[in-house]
């Protein structure tokens, strides 16, 4: 096992979803980072109040849709997070809904996913 598949030398990942460990991995970094840096421009929003009442009200929606785009990082971040968290304890792979496998081409395609694609339209989307 190589330090780059989990930072927890007694985690052994499945042969079978390294690719996938290694693509959320990628993704919860990447996902962390713009969450992050939205972190960072409202909280320097906040602190340049504007007197100008335009102003005031351009900077309150550049905020809104900020925290909106925040919200949404945080689903995708807590999505990936839980599919590494099925990796490591051996439930990746396997529907919720139906605990049925759902299909490798799924998996390549939206790797995060807890659904096979039968069960995915009866439950309600998840963005990551």
């Amino acid at each position: 096992m190589s330090g780059e598949e989990s930072s927890d030398p007694s985690v052994k990942i499945d042969p079978r979803w390294r690719w996938h460990y290694r693509a959320l991995m990628r993704l919860n970094g990447r996902l962390i980072g713009d969450r992050d840096a939205h972190r960072r421009e409202v909280s320097e929003s906040l602190a340049e109040a504007h007197k100008d009442p335009s102003d005031t009200a351009a900077d309150r929606s550049e905020r809104d849709i900020l925290f909106a785009e925040l919200g949404m990082e945080e689903n995708s971040i807590a999505e990936v997070e839980a599919a590494l968290q099925r990796i490591r304890n051996g439930t990746y792979g396997i529907c919720e809904a139906t605990g049925k496998p759902i299909s490798l081409d799924r998996l390549r395609a939206i790797p995060w996913t807890r659904f096979c694609r039968e069960a995915a339209p009866r439950t309600p989307p998840r963005r990551a």
